[in-house]
Protein backbone atom coordinates (compact mmCIF):
# COMPACT_ATOMS: atom_id res chain seq x y z
CA UNK A 1 0.00 0.00 0.00
CA UNK A 2 1.29 3.45 -0.89
CA UNK A 3 2.25 5.52 2.11
CA UNK A 4 2.18 9.27 1.51
CA UNK A 5 4.21 11.93 3.25
CA UNK A 6 1.39 14.05 4.68
CA UNK A 7 3.69 16.53 6.43
CA UNK A 8 3.27 18.72 3.35
CA UNK A 9 -0.49 18.76 2.87
CA UNK A 10 -0.54 22.25 1.37
CA UNK A 11 1.82 23.02 -1.47
CA UNK A 12 2.11 25.88 -3.93
CA UNK A 13 0.99 26.29 -7.53
CA UNK A 14 2.18 28.98 -9.98
CA UNK A 15 -0.92 30.63 -11.41
CA UNK A 16 0.24 31.05 -15.04
CA UNK A 17 0.81 27.30 -15.17
CA UNK A 18 -2.76 26.79 -13.95
CA UNK A 19 -4.33 29.01 -16.59
CA UNK A 20 -2.79 27.22 -19.58
CA UNK A 21 -1.57 23.61 -19.90
CA UNK A 22 2.13 22.79 -20.09
CA UNK A 23 1.76 19.00 -20.45
CA UNK A 24 -0.06 16.44 -22.49
CA UNK A 25 -3.06 14.75 -20.92
CA UNK A 26 -1.63 11.32 -21.63
CA UNK A 27 0.90 9.35 -19.56
CA UNK A 28 3.00 8.44 -22.58
CA UNK A 29 3.90 9.89 -25.94
CA UNK A 30 1.29 8.50 -28.31
CA UNK A 31 2.17 10.68 -31.32
CA UNK A 32 4.96 12.77 -32.77
CA UNK A 33 3.34 16.02 -31.61
CA UNK A 34 5.95 18.19 -29.89
CA UNK A 35 4.11 21.50 -29.70
CA UNK A 36 0.96 22.60 -27.86
CA UNK A 37 -0.75 25.84 -28.89
CA UNK A 38 -3.51 27.72 -27.09
CA UNK A 39 -4.88 31.17 -27.86
CA UNK A 40 -7.71 33.59 -27.19
CA UNK A 41 -8.47 37.24 -27.94
CA UNK A 42 -9.05 40.13 -25.58
CA UNK A 43 -9.56 43.86 -26.06
CA UNK A 44 -6.62 45.89 -24.82
CA UNK A 45 -5.91 49.57 -24.43
CA UNK A 46 -7.61 51.95 -26.87
CA UNK A 47 -10.01 49.21 -27.96
CA UNK A 48 -7.37 47.27 -29.89
CA UNK A 49 -7.81 43.54 -30.36
CA UNK A 50 -5.02 41.61 -28.68
CA UNK A 51 -4.40 37.97 -29.40
CA UNK A 52 -2.92 36.00 -26.53
CA UNK A 53 -0.88 32.93 -27.36
CA UNK A 54 0.55 30.17 -25.19
CA UNK A 55 2.89 27.80 -27.03
CA UNK A 56 4.68 24.89 -25.37
CA UNK A 57 7.42 23.09 -27.31
CA UNK A 58 9.21 19.93 -26.20
CA UNK A 59 12.72 18.89 -27.09
CA UNK A 60 13.37 16.58 -30.04
CA UNK A 61 14.83 13.89 -27.80
CA UNK A 62 12.48 13.92 -24.82
CA UNK A 63 9.28 15.43 -26.23
CA UNK A 64 6.53 17.30 -24.41
CA UNK A 65 5.94 16.87 -20.66
CA UNK A 66 3.45 14.15 -19.77
CA UNK A 67 0.44 14.24 -17.46
CA UNK A 68 2.22 12.90 -14.37
CA UNK A 69 4.97 15.51 -14.77
CA UNK A 70 2.51 17.95 -13.17
CA UNK A 71 2.49 15.71 -10.08
CA UNK A 72 6.27 15.89 -9.83
CA UNK A 73 6.26 19.68 -10.33
CA UNK A 74 3.74 20.24 -7.52
CA UNK A 75 5.73 17.99 -5.18
CA UNK A 76 8.87 19.94 -6.05
CA UNK A 77 7.17 23.30 -5.42
CA UNK A 78 5.93 21.96 -2.08
CA UNK A 79 9.55 21.40 -1.07
CA UNK A 80 10.42 24.84 -2.43
CA UNK A 81 7.74 26.30 -0.17
CA UNK A 82 9.16 24.38 2.81
CA UNK A 83 12.61 25.83 2.01
CA UNK A 84 11.09 29.33 1.76
CA UNK A 85 11.93 29.78 -1.95
CA UNK A 86 15.13 31.45 -0.75
CA UNK A 87 16.72 30.89 -4.14
CA UNK A 88 16.00 29.31 -7.50
CA UNK A 89 17.62 26.10 -6.27
CA UNK A 90 15.26 23.59 -4.66
CA UNK A 91 16.88 20.64 -2.89
CA UNK A 92 15.11 17.30 -2.85
CA UNK A 93 15.50 13.57 -2.83
CA UNK A 94 13.60 11.31 -5.16
CA UNK A 95 12.57 9.30 -2.12
CA UNK A 96 10.88 12.41 -0.64
CA UNK A 97 9.16 13.29 -3.92
CA UNK A 98 7.76 9.77 -4.13
CA UNK A 99 6.48 9.99 -0.57
CA UNK A 100 4.71 13.30 -1.27
CA UNK A 101 3.05 11.94 -4.41
CA UNK A 102 2.17 8.58 -2.90
CA UNK A 103 4.41 6.68 -5.32
CA UNK A 104 6.33 3.60 -4.18
CA UNK A 105 9.74 4.99 -3.05
CA UNK A 106 11.87 2.41 -4.78
CA UNK A 107 15.03 3.07 -6.75
CA UNK A 108 13.66 1.49 -9.89
CA UNK A 109 10.85 2.62 -12.19
CA UNK A 110 9.61 5.57 -10.13
CA UNK A 111 13.09 7.07 -9.73
CA UNK A 112 13.49 6.73 -13.50
CA UNK A 113 10.08 8.42 -14.03
CA UNK A 114 11.22 11.40 -11.95
CA UNK A 115 14.47 11.62 -13.89
CA UNK A 116 12.57 11.55 -17.19
CA UNK A 117 10.26 14.29 -15.87
CA UNK A 118 13.20 16.60 -15.26
CA UNK A 119 14.63 15.78 -18.69
CA UNK A 120 11.37 16.87 -20.29
CA UNK A 121 11.10 20.01 -18.15
CA UNK A 122 14.71 20.88 -18.95
CA UNK A 123 13.95 20.66 -22.68
CA UNK A 124 10.58 22.42 -22.69
CA UNK A 125 10.23 25.95 -24.06
CA UNK A 126 7.21 28.20 -23.48
CA UNK A 127 6.34 31.23 -25.59
CA UNK A 128 3.68 33.41 -24.01
CA UNK A 129 2.53 36.30 -26.21
CA UNK A 130 0.48 38.72 -24.09
CA UNK A 131 -0.37 35.68 -21.95
CA UNK A 132 2.03 35.68 -18.99
CA UNK A 133 0.74 37.70 -16.06
CA UNK A 134 3.52 39.76 -14.47
CA UNK A 135 2.35 40.24 -10.90
CA UNK A 136 4.97 42.88 -10.19
CA UNK A 137 4.08 45.07 -13.18
CA UNK A 138 0.37 44.17 -13.00
CA UNK A 139 0.00 43.38 -16.66
CA UNK A 140 0.45 40.75 -19.36
CA UNK A 141 3.91 40.30 -20.83
CA UNK A 142 5.30 38.55 -23.88
CA UNK A 143 7.98 36.13 -22.73
CA UNK A 144 9.94 33.11 -23.78
CA UNK A 145 10.96 30.94 -20.84
CA UNK A 146 11.25 27.43 -19.45
CA UNK A 147 10.31 25.54 -16.31
CA UNK A 148 13.76 24.58 -15.01
CA UNK A 149 17.26 25.55 -16.12
CA UNK A 150 19.19 22.56 -14.82
CA UNK A 151 19.05 19.69 -12.33
CA UNK A 152 21.31 17.26 -10.56
CA UNK A 153 20.34 13.82 -9.22
CA UNK A 154 21.88 11.73 -6.46
CA UNK A 155 20.49 8.77 -4.60
CA UNK A 156 22.31 9.27 -1.30
CA UNK A 157 21.71 12.16 1.10
CA UNK A 158 24.46 14.41 2.39
CA UNK A 159 24.93 14.48 6.15
CA UNK A 160 26.04 17.65 7.88
CA UNK A 161 26.02 17.51 11.67
CA UNK A 162 22.53 16.71 12.89
CA UNK A 163 20.81 17.83 9.70
CA UNK A 164 20.39 15.86 6.51
CA UNK A 165 20.22 17.59 3.12
CA UNK A 166 19.73 15.83 -0.21
CA UNK A 167 22.33 16.26 -2.90
CA UNK A 168 19.70 16.40 -5.66
CA UNK A 169 18.50 19.83 -6.73
CA UNK A 170 16.62 21.69 -9.45
CA UNK A 171 17.23 25.27 -10.49
CA UNK A 172 13.94 26.87 -11.45
CA UNK A 173 13.90 29.04 -14.54
CA UNK A 174 14.41 32.68 -13.54
CA UNK A 175 11.05 33.79 -15.00
CA UNK A 176 9.25 31.12 -12.97
CA UNK A 177 11.17 31.98 -9.82
CA UNK A 178 10.52 35.73 -10.13
CA UNK A 179 6.79 35.04 -10.61
CA UNK A 180 6.78 32.95 -7.44
CA UNK A 181 8.70 35.59 -5.49
CA UNK A 182 6.26 38.25 -6.75
CA UNK A 183 3.44 36.30 -5.13
CA UNK A 184 1.67 34.97 -8.21
CA UNK A 185 1.15 31.61 -6.51
CA UNK A 186 -1.61 29.99 -4.52
CA UNK A 187 -1.83 27.17 -2.07
CA UNK A 188 -3.01 23.80 -3.30
CA UNK A 189 -4.37 20.95 -1.23
CA UNK A 190 -1.91 18.21 -2.15
CA UNK A 191 -3.78 15.61 -0.17
CA UNK A 192 -6.89 16.21 -2.28
CA UNK A 193 -4.94 16.57 -5.51
CA UNK A 194 -2.99 13.31 -5.26
CA UNK A 195 -6.17 11.39 -4.43
CA UNK A 196 -7.55 12.18 -7.88
CA UNK A 197 -7.08 9.49 -10.53
CA UNK A 198 -7.69 11.09 -13.92
CA UNK A 199 -5.26 13.57 -15.47
CA UNK A 200 -8.26 15.57 -16.78
CA UNK A 201 -9.70 15.68 -13.26
CA UNK A 202 -6.40 16.90 -11.81
CA UNK A 203 -6.09 19.65 -14.41
CA UNK A 204 -9.70 20.72 -13.93
CA UNK A 205 -9.22 20.67 -10.15
CA UNK A 206 -6.24 23.04 -10.33
CA UNK A 207 -8.05 25.41 -12.71
CA UNK A 208 -11.28 25.54 -10.72
CA UNK A 209 -9.43 25.82 -7.41
CA UNK A 210 -7.88 29.02 -8.74
CA UNK A 211 -11.32 30.33 -9.72
CA UNK A 212 -12.85 29.68 -6.30
CA UNK A 213 -10.21 31.84 -4.64
CA UNK A 214 -11.59 34.03 -1.85
CA UNK A 215 -14.41 31.61 -1.08
CA UNK A 216 -16.47 31.98 -4.26
CA UNK A 217 -19.39 29.57 -4.46
CA UNK A 218 -19.99 29.50 -8.24
CA UNK A 219 -18.04 29.84 -11.44
CA UNK A 220 -19.27 29.90 -15.06
CA UNK A 221 -17.30 29.50 -18.26
CA UNK A 222 -17.90 28.78 -21.93
CA UNK A 223 -17.65 25.02 -22.40
CA UNK A 224 -15.48 25.17 -25.52
CA UNK A 225 -13.12 27.73 -23.99
CA UNK A 226 -12.69 25.58 -20.87
CA UNK A 227 -12.00 22.42 -22.83
CA UNK A 228 -9.70 23.72 -25.55
CA UNK A 229 -7.83 26.60 -23.90
CA UNK A 230 -7.61 25.67 -20.23
CA UNK A 231 -7.77 21.88 -20.16
CA UNK A 232 -5.96 21.16 -23.42
CA UNK A 233 -8.58 18.81 -24.86
CA UNK A 234 -8.67 18.35 -28.61
CA UNK A 235 -10.95 20.75 -30.48
CA UNK A 236 -14.48 19.44 -30.75
CA UNK A 237 -17.27 20.33 -33.16
CA UNK A 238 -20.08 19.49 -30.77
CA UNK A 239 -20.60 20.20 -27.08
CA UNK A 240 -21.59 16.56 -26.55
CA UNK A 241 -18.07 15.47 -27.49
CA UNK A 242 -16.61 17.68 -24.76
CA UNK A 243 -19.15 16.56 -22.17
CA UNK A 244 -18.29 12.96 -22.80
CA UNK A 245 -14.66 13.68 -21.90
CA UNK A 246 -15.18 15.84 -18.82
CA UNK A 247 -18.20 14.16 -17.24
CA UNK A 248 -16.01 11.57 -15.45
CA UNK A 249 -13.95 14.44 -14.03
CA UNK A 250 -17.12 16.15 -12.79
CA UNK A 251 -18.24 12.94 -11.11
CA UNK A 252 -14.86 12.47 -9.44
CA UNK A 253 -14.77 16.05 -8.12
CA UNK A 254 -18.35 15.82 -6.86
CA UNK A 255 -17.52 12.56 -5.11
CA UNK A 256 -14.53 14.28 -3.50
CA UNK A 257 -16.85 17.09 -2.23
CA UNK A 258 -14.85 19.65 -4.20
CA UNK A 259 -17.87 20.31 -6.43
CA UNK A 260 -21.49 20.30 -5.45
CA UNK A 261 -22.70 20.28 -9.04
CA UNK A 262 -21.73 20.92 -12.67
CA UNK A 263 -24.59 22.01 -14.94
CA UNK A 264 -24.79 22.96 -18.61
CA UNK A 265 -26.80 25.80 -20.11
CA UNK A 266 -27.11 27.48 -23.47
CA UNK A 267 -25.43 30.86 -23.59
CA UNK A 268 -27.79 33.82 -23.77
CA UNK A 269 -26.90 34.50 -27.40
CA UNK A 270 -27.79 30.88 -28.22
CA UNK A 271 -24.56 30.21 -30.11
CA UNK A 272 -22.79 28.00 -27.60
CA UNK A 273 -22.98 26.30 -24.20
CA UNK A 274 -21.57 27.12 -20.80
CA UNK A 275 -20.87 25.04 -17.73
CA UNK A 276 -21.88 26.31 -14.30
CA UNK A 277 -19.88 24.99 -11.36
CA UNK A 278 -21.15 25.13 -7.78
CA UNK A 279 -18.37 24.44 -5.32
CA UNK A 280 -18.69 22.05 -2.41
CA UNK A 281 -17.53 22.56 1.14
CA UNK A 282 -16.01 25.95 1.78
CA UNK A 283 -12.25 26.07 2.19
CA UNK A 284 -10.74 28.45 4.69
CA UNK A 285 -8.76 31.22 3.01
CA UNK A 286 -5.91 30.50 5.42
CA UNK A 287 -5.54 27.14 3.67
CA UNK A 288 -6.39 27.97 0.08
CA UNK A 289 -4.73 31.38 -0.13
CA UNK A 290 -1.26 32.72 0.53
CA UNK A 291 -0.46 35.67 2.77
CA UNK A 292 0.24 37.64 -0.38
CA UNK A 293 -3.27 36.85 -1.64
CA UNK A 294 -4.76 38.03 1.66
CA UNK A 295 -2.87 41.30 1.39
CA UNK A 296 -4.08 41.72 -2.20
CA UNK A 297 -7.70 41.09 -1.16
CA UNK A 298 -7.36 43.59 1.69
CA UNK A 299 -5.87 46.19 -0.64
CA UNK A 300 -8.68 45.64 -3.14
CA UNK A 301 -11.27 46.19 -0.44
CA UNK A 302 -9.67 49.46 0.68
CA UNK A 303 -9.57 50.90 -2.84
CA UNK A 304 -12.87 49.46 -4.08
CA UNK A 305 -14.89 52.66 -3.81
CA UNK A 306 -12.47 54.55 -6.06
CA UNK A 307 -12.12 51.77 -8.63
CA UNK A 308 -13.07 53.32 -12.00
CA UNK A 309 -14.11 49.95 -13.42
CA UNK A 310 -16.46 49.33 -10.48
CA UNK A 311 -17.90 52.82 -10.92
CA UNK A 312 -18.46 52.13 -14.64
CA UNK A 313 -20.26 48.85 -13.90
CA UNK A 314 -22.53 50.64 -11.45
CA UNK A 315 -23.23 53.40 -14.01
CA UNK A 316 -24.33 50.78 -16.54
CA UNK A 317 -26.77 49.44 -13.98
CA UNK A 318 -25.08 46.33 -12.59
CA UNK A 319 -26.01 45.95 -8.92
CA UNK A 320 -23.13 46.51 -6.50
CA UNK A 321 -22.96 42.95 -5.13
CA UNK A 322 -22.82 41.52 -8.66
CA UNK A 323 -20.26 44.11 -9.82
CA UNK A 324 -17.94 43.37 -6.90
CA UNK A 325 -18.27 39.63 -7.49
CA UNK A 326 -17.40 40.01 -11.17
CA UNK A 327 -14.32 42.06 -10.30
CA UNK A 328 -13.16 39.27 -8.01
CA UNK A 329 -13.81 36.42 -10.44
CA UNK A 330 -12.65 37.78 -13.80
CA UNK A 331 -9.59 39.49 -15.18
CA UNK A 332 -10.00 43.24 -15.55
CA UNK A 333 -9.03 43.14 -19.22
CA UNK A 334 -11.93 40.79 -19.95
CA UNK A 335 -14.40 42.96 -18.01
CA UNK A 336 -13.19 46.15 -19.67
CA UNK A 337 -13.37 44.60 -23.14
CA UNK A 338 -17.02 43.61 -22.66
CA UNK A 339 -17.84 47.06 -21.26
CA UNK A 340 -16.28 48.64 -24.36
CA UNK A 341 -18.36 46.58 -26.80
CA UNK A 342 -21.65 46.78 -24.87
CA UNK A 343 -23.01 49.72 -26.95
CA UNK A 344 -22.58 47.61 -30.10
CA UNK A 345 -24.74 44.77 -28.76
CA UNK A 346 -27.93 46.93 -28.80
CA UNK A 347 -29.10 44.99 -25.75
CA UNK A 348 -32.61 45.50 -24.39
CA UNK A 349 -31.25 44.88 -20.87
CA UNK A 350 -27.65 46.23 -20.89
CA UNK A 351 -26.70 45.21 -17.30
CA UNK A 352 -27.87 41.62 -17.83
CA UNK A 353 -26.20 41.40 -21.23
CA UNK A 354 -22.94 42.74 -19.81
CA UNK A 355 -22.87 40.25 -16.93
CA UNK A 356 -23.65 37.34 -19.27
CA UNK A 357 -21.04 38.41 -21.82
CA UNK A 358 -18.34 38.51 -19.13
CA UNK A 359 -19.27 35.21 -17.55
CA UNK A 360 -19.81 33.32 -20.79
CA UNK A 361 -17.02 34.86 -22.85
CA UNK A 362 -19.23 36.19 -25.66
CA UNK A 363 -17.46 36.84 -28.94
CA UNK A 364 -17.09 40.39 -30.16
CA UNK A 365 -20.03 41.83 -32.15
CA UNK A 366 -19.44 41.99 -35.90
CA UNK A 367 -20.30 45.70 -35.89
CA UNK A 368 -17.61 46.35 -33.30
CA UNK A 369 -15.00 44.42 -35.25
CA UNK A 370 -15.95 46.39 -38.37
CA UNK A 371 -15.63 49.65 -36.41
CA UNK A 372 -12.19 48.64 -35.15
CA UNK A 373 -11.06 47.74 -38.66
CA UNK A 374 -12.43 51.03 -40.02
CA UNK A 375 -10.65 52.99 -37.30
CA UNK A 376 -7.49 51.08 -38.12
CA UNK A 377 -7.80 52.00 -41.81
CA UNK A 378 -8.56 55.64 -40.94
CA UNK A 379 -5.56 55.75 -38.63
CA UNK A 380 -3.32 54.27 -41.33
CA UNK A 381 -4.63 56.85 -43.84
CA UNK A 382 -4.09 59.66 -41.33
CA UNK A 383 -0.53 58.49 -40.74
CA UNK A 384 0.11 58.39 -44.50
CA UNK A 385 -1.23 61.92 -44.88
CA UNK A 386 0.88 63.15 -41.99
CA UNK A 387 3.90 61.45 -43.48
CA UNK A 388 3.18 63.05 -46.85
CA UNK A 389 2.83 66.50 -45.27
CA UNK A 390 6.12 66.08 -43.44
CA UNK A 391 7.87 65.03 -46.64
CA UNK A 392 6.43 68.03 -48.52
CA UNK A 393 7.47 70.41 -45.75
CA UNK A 394 10.97 68.95 -45.73
CA UNK A 395 11.22 69.31 -49.50
CA UNK A 396 10.04 72.96 -49.37
CA UNK A 397 12.67 73.66 -46.75
CA UNK A 398 15.36 72.14 -48.95
CA UNK A 399 14.14 74.15 -51.98
CA UNK A 400 14.28 77.42 -50.01
CA UNK A 401 17.75 76.54 -48.77
CA UNK A 402 18.84 75.78 -52.34
CA UNK A 403 17.45 79.07 -53.65
CA UNK A 404 19.04 81.10 -50.88
CA UNK A 405 22.49 79.94 -51.99
CA UNK A 406 22.10 80.96 -55.67
CA UNK A 407 23.91 84.03 -57.04
CA UNK A 408 21.94 86.79 -58.83
CA UNK A 409 23.01 85.45 -62.23
CA UNK A 410 22.03 81.87 -61.29
CA UNK A 411 18.66 83.10 -60.04
CA UNK A 412 18.08 85.08 -63.26
CA UNK A 413 18.92 82.00 -65.33
CA UNK A 414 16.54 79.90 -63.22
CA UNK A 415 13.76 82.45 -63.76
CA UNK A 416 14.32 82.36 -67.57
CA UNK A 417 14.18 78.53 -67.48
CA UNK A 418 10.98 78.66 -65.44
CA UNK A 419 9.39 81.15 -67.90
CA UNK A 420 10.28 79.01 -70.90
CA UNK A 421 8.83 75.91 -69.22
CA UNK A 422 5.64 77.77 -68.33
CA UNK A 423 5.14 79.01 -71.88
CA UNK A 424 6.00 75.58 -73.32
CA UNK A 425 3.64 73.67 -71.05
CA UNK A 426 0.97 76.35 -70.77
CA UNK A 427 0.50 76.70 -74.58
CA UNK A 428 -2.05 79.41 -75.38
CA UNK A 429 -2.70 80.17 -71.72
CA UNK A 430 0.73 81.78 -71.12
CA UNK A 431 2.07 82.26 -74.67
CA UNK A 432 0.82 85.77 -75.30
CA UNK A 433 0.45 86.99 -71.71
CA UNK A 434 2.80 88.33 -69.15
CA UNK A 435 3.63 85.66 -66.61
CA UNK A 436 2.74 86.50 -63.03
CA UNK A 437 5.26 86.16 -60.22
CA UNK A 438 3.11 83.42 -58.74
CA UNK A 439 3.39 81.30 -61.90
CA UNK A 440 7.14 81.90 -62.21
CA UNK A 441 7.64 80.97 -58.57
CA UNK A 442 5.67 77.75 -59.01
CA UNK A 443 7.77 76.60 -61.93
CA UNK A 444 10.99 77.54 -60.13
CA UNK A 445 9.95 75.24 -57.29
CA UNK A 446 9.20 72.43 -59.77
CA UNK A 447 12.61 72.76 -61.41
CA UNK A 448 14.49 72.81 -58.08
CA UNK A 449 12.49 69.90 -56.66
CA UNK A 450 13.49 67.78 -59.71
CA UNK A 451 17.14 68.78 -59.26
CA UNK A 452 17.09 67.88 -55.57
CA UNK A 453 15.42 64.54 -56.20
CA UNK A 454 18.04 63.71 -58.82
CA UNK A 455 20.75 64.60 -56.31
CA UNK A 456 19.19 62.28 -53.73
Amino acid sequence: MKKKDESLQHGKDEMNLIEYPITLLSKRHESEVKTLKFSDTIIGDNGKLIKREWTVTGSDEHGLPLAYDNDVLLALLALGKKQGFKSRKIFFSRYRLCRIMGWSPNKGPNYKRIEDTFKRFKGVSIYAKNAFWDNEKKGYATLGFGIIDDFSLFDSPRHTGQDTFPFSYVNLNEVMYESIKAGYIKSVDLKAYYRLESSITKRLYRYLDKKRYDGKRKFEINLFSLAETHLGLQKAKYASQIKQQIEPAHEELIKADFLKSAEYQKTNDGTSEKVIYTFGKKTDLAESGSSVAKEQISAEASTRESDPLLIRLLEIGVIRAMAEQILKEYQREIIQSQVDVLPYREAKDPPAALVSSIREGWSLPVSYQETIQRKKRDEEERCLQEQKKCQEAELRSRVEDYLSKLSDDEMAELRREAAEMARSEGTALFRDRKLSEHVIRGYIYNIVEKRLKVCV
